[in-house]
């Protein structure tokens, strides 16, 4: 199964780079920057919070509860990654205040506790599925 996965992520990714080259609208070096730059963010930044985060759980959740408890944190921090730069204002317009809403944080928070509670019901829901045992 990992080698169809691994074949298919190729594929996929040599289809979306050939597209790119193709395109003659597309500016390949700045795509190349921007991909090493998010590299490189993800290997210096995400990836040693996703680390310490699971220390962190490791030390205040109970066994039982931790694979939920990485599973929301890891959801939680990929979606503070991707919408804090919104939250915090940048690319908002001056001009027009309504094309980006001051809502984001708020918003934001409602996903967070959405996301939670999540996969709180699926880790209920497994639970009482793994007591029934075998039929």
């Amino acid at each position: 199964m990992r080698r169809a996965l691994i074949g298919a992520g190729l594929l996929i990714m040599g289809y979306g780079v050939c597209g790119a080259l193709v395109d003659g609208e597309v500016d390949v070096a700045g795509v190349a920057l921007f991909g090493i730059a998010l590299l490189v963010l993800h290997d210096a930044v995400f990836l040693p919070l996703v680390v310490g985060a699971g220390r962190l759980l490791r030390r205040l959740v109970r066994p039982g509860r931790q694979p939920a408890a990485r599973i929301a944190a890891i959801t939680g921090l990929a979606v503070v990654v991707v919408a804090l730069p919104l939250v915090l204002g940048f690319g908002r317009i001056a001009d027009n205040p309504t094309v980006l809403p001051r809502s984001y944080g708020r918003n934001l928070l409602l996903i967070l506790i959405v996301t939670t509670g999540t996969v709180l019901a699926c880790r209920k829901g497994i639970e009482r599925f793994r007591a029934r045992g075998p039929r």
